[in-house]
């Protein structure tokens, strides 16, 4: 039987690229870096002991954005100025892996990754004690901070390059913690009283009257990604009757029973199929609960959805919400993406954590 975690490792290595992440390069639109894909990539490597790759990621992060400080500037100065922004003067969601700007028409303008990157590299300098890293990627820091104060409360493209016209509670979770977590190492770095802020603003403009926060503002579905709000962002903590409604909805509405996690009802991505990484992460929930014997049957099923050769795709097409979407993405864009550097992250991190 092949070890997935040792293919995990090999495959996710082997796609690693002076020090970026390519999310997957056997699909034909995930040839890129993402920060947010790459976090957490770089968060199961470092739980597994690859912790060379994992640093690797976090300092061509700094690289890749100190490199674009210029065109923050230039944004800031134009916000000061009153001017409206244009796409263009947004930093992006993905990075060619020589960190280069990609020209074209994907959904950048995307805070969620920030926020993330942010809140990985603080995790792997506290628990490596590794200040030669914060001293490197610090200036990267100041800056990403500063672009996220800027513009925390536009609206911007969800985790799933959608929606650029609302507020998602899944990204300013990410946000809040990235802030929360830049605090913990040098409060300075972090205006006083933001992440507080957009807390504030999460409960007062995101809980629907059932209880639970929405997918975004207006929209009283639930998604995924709200499991972030708790873990690991710690925007609401796990006993909170908000989180609580919210991982009751989730679990009602978008996991299928002796199966996967969906990323959201309405999903038509490929048909809208069961995600590996999802399903993972409300394992992680369950183990945060102390219900591991919740997390294992999760676990268990991610783990089988990995190929005869331990490739673990983005999502599995046997159940999906969607079957008339399945062959327009297919003749759009190939086959659905596999391996997913992602899921394999995911499946590391869950890994060592059911090992405690």
């Amino acid at each position: 039987m092949i070890d997935l975690q040792q293919r995990s490792i090999e495959i996710i290595k082997g796609w690693q690229f002076d020090g970026a992440y390519a999310a997957c390069l056997s699909f034909s639109q995930y040839g890129y870096s993402w920060l947010r894909d790459g976090a957490w990539i770089a968060h199961g490597m470092a739980a597994v002991g690859q912790t060379a790759s994992a640093r690797a990621f976090y300092q061509w992060g700094a690289r890749t954005l100190w490199r674009y400080r210029a065109k923050v500037d230039s944004l800031l100065a134009k916000l000061a100025r009153g001017e409206a922004l244009l796409e263009s003067d947004y930093l992006p969601t993905r990075f060619k892996l020589d960190g280069d700007i990609n020209q074209d028409d994907w959904p950048n303008f995307q805070l969620d990754g920030y926020g993330a990157w942010l809140w990985g590299l603080v995790q792997f300098v506290q628990a490596h004690d590794d200040q030669a890293l914060w001293a490197e990627t610090r200036p990267a820091v100041r800056l990403t901070v500063e672009y996220l104060a800027a513009l925390w409360q536009s609206p911007n493209y969800d985790s799933w390059e959608e929606h650029r016209d609302h507020v998602h509670p899944s990204t300013l979770a990410a946000l809040y913690g990235g802030f929360r977590a830049v605090e913990s190492q040098e409060a300075g770095i972090v205006p006083a009283g933001l992440a507080d802020l957009i807390r504030d603003f999460v409960l007062t403009r995101a809980v629907a009257p059932a209880g639970h926060v929405m997918k975004y503002l207006g929209n009283e579905a639930v998604d995924a990604n709200l499991l972030w709000l708790a873990v690991p962002y710690r925007l609401l903590e796990l006993d909170d009757p908000r989180f609580q409604a919210t991982l009751t909805k989730i679990e009602r509405d978008i996991h299928r029973p002796g199966g996967g996690v969906y990323r959201y009802r309405k999903d038509t991505y490929y048909g809208g199929g069961e995600w590996l990484l999802l399903t993972l992460w409300l394992a992680w929930v369950y183990l945060e609960r102390r219900q591991p014997e919740r997390a294992r049957p999760l676990f268990a099923w991610a783990e089988a959805q990995a190929t005869p050769t331990g490739e673990m795709p983005e999502q599995v097409g046997d159940h999906v919400l969607d079957p008339s979407m399945v062959d327009y993405w297919i003749n759009r864009w190939g086959t659905s993406a596999s391996p997913l550097l992602w899921s394999h992250g995911m499946y590391l991190l869950l890994k060592s954590k059911l090992k405690d």
